[in-house]
């Protein structure tokens, strides 16, 4: 092969192999869309709390009964739609303590009641692979009789 061939052949090999390199690197290195949640709503038994940013609760306090209430989460934008990103796959609800959560799917379970009292439960959205909360915690007083 003549010496000029063999040099355009080995120039657009680079050539291919720069640009197969910027390929995958743009799309491996692109952050990854965060959630815009302005609102988490709760429904606790029949009474539905709403947190906004400052995670103010709708609510002062919520009453459950002894045996428990269910519980579901939803993670709403600025314009009251849910937001698309928060996915069971990615996300889920965060209840602290941990203890007085039985999880049924990623937004949604059993907030249990025990003993007559209250109690401060806080509640997330979290990230799951980054191990943080993408809005919250918010404290809520749940009351058991």
């Amino acid at each position: 092969m003549p010496l000029f061939a063999l040099l355009l052949q080995s120039k657009a090999i680079v050539v291919l192999a720069a640009v197969l390199s910027l390929a995958a690197c743009s799309s491996s290195t692109e952050p990854e869309e965060e959630p815009e949640v302005a609102t988490m709503e709760l429904t606790i038994g029949t009474t539905i709390v709403s947190f906004t940013g400052g995670c103010t609760p709708s609510v002062s306090s919520v009453t459950i009964p002894t045996a428990g209430a269910a519980l579901s989460a939803r993670f709403l934008r600025a314009n009251g739609t849910p937001d698309p990103l928060v996915t069971a796959a990615k996300y889920q609800l965060e209840v602290t303590p941990a203890a007085r959560f039985v999880r049924s799917s990623a937004f949604a379970g059993t907030l249990t009641g025990g003993a007559p009292g209250q109690a401060q439960v806080s509640f997330a959205l979290l990230h799951i692979e980054e191990q943080h909360e993408d809005f919250g915690p918010c404290p809520l007083t749940v009351i058991v009789q």
